[in-house]
């Protein structure tokens, strides 16, 4: 088994992806990242499996950020959403990229909570079987949950534009 330095420096850019997706505030990412490896250490011992460490990460990160979600929406925090950058400035190739992709985060966003969890697992290269095993649903209920999002996601994001 690796050790969880390991662990985090491989599976480090998915944990923080999905928290962006449920969270805007670099701060508070931060702060659900730090909470996602305390929880992956103190479940490591219960993963009894450990070729299916990128699911079982991807599960805890995503109950994480839901439950970081509703108690947000309990304490009626400021909206989980606000402005996104300017985006009519001419810029290189790289920025551009990072703008794109920041619209995409926030399309995701917008999604409903049970299309927002397929999408930002499937954007992991999660296959679908393991999504449904993850999200506790069958795997035809993920394939049309994903199905609506990625519709979702192409109307939402040309609209951008």
């Amino acid at each position: 088994m690796l050790s969880l330095e390991e662990i985090v420096d491989k599976h480090a850019g998915m944990v923080r992806r999905i928290a962006t997706v449920y969270e805007r505030h670099p701060d508070r990412i931060d702060d659900l990242v730090q909470e996602v490896w305390l929880a992956v250490w103190q479940a490591l011992p219960r993963l009894d499996n450990p070729s299916m460490l990128k699911p079982y990460i991807a599960r805890i990160t995503q109950n994480i950020c839901v439950t970081h979600v509703r108690r947000a929406l309990v304490r009626k925090d400021e909206p989980l959403g606000d402005g996104i950058a300017d985006m009519s400035m001419p810029v290189d190739e790289a920025t551009d990229h990072a703008r794109q992709l920041a619209r995409l985060t926030e399309v995701i966003r917008q999604l409903p909570e049970p299309l927002k969890a397929v999408a930002g697992l499937y954007l992991e290269e999660i296959p679908i079987k393991e999504i449904a095993t993850i999200l506790g649903i069958s795997e035809s209920n993920t394939s049309v949950r994903l199905h609506r999002a990625k519709t979702f996601i192409r109307l939402n994001f040309g609209a951008w534009t």
